[in-house]
């Protein structure tokens, strides 16, 4: 399980963990990985991208990645209210800490005209057969 299959497993988790309740709140929610817009957005949306992950825990032979600090980048925007999108970000940060992800930024409104967008950070040390 290595970079790409991190950053998969991080978006399937929180697709499938997301709360029931808000999905039959939000019928529209949309999970994204793909930092190009849809034709016809969908709101609320949640964007999960991955940044800056490095290779830790490094041995003699150096052969094989043995962990990785990996580190996730989660934006909510949605063209309703600044509620919405809060409320949505703090089921993402329940999933993340049943993760044992540590928050590196907490959530932060970066509304514009349009939308409102609420964007965090996470971090986590990931062993080679570490199990999320």
């Amino acid at each position: 399980m290595w970079t790409g299959d991190i950053a998969s497993i991080i978006f399937t988790r929180i697709k499938i963990q997301f709360s029931s309740n808000l999905k039959t709140k939000y019928p529209d929610l949309y999970f994204t990985n793909s930092d190009k817009s849809q034709t016809t957005p969908k709101f609320p949306t949640v964007y999960i991208h991955e940044i800056g992950s490095v290779e830790q825990g490094q041995d003699l032979d150096n052969s094989e990645i043995n962990a990785t600090l990996s580190s996730f980048q989660i934006e909510v925007i949605d063209n309703v209210s600044q509620n919405r999108a809060k409320e949505i970000m703090e089921e993402v940060i329940r999933i993340m800490k049943i993760m044992r992800f540590t928050i590196t930024a907490l959530p932060e409104f970066q509304n514009t005209d349009s939308d409102y967008r609420s964007v965090a950070r996470f971090r986590r040390m990931i062993g080679k057969n570490d199990i999320l």
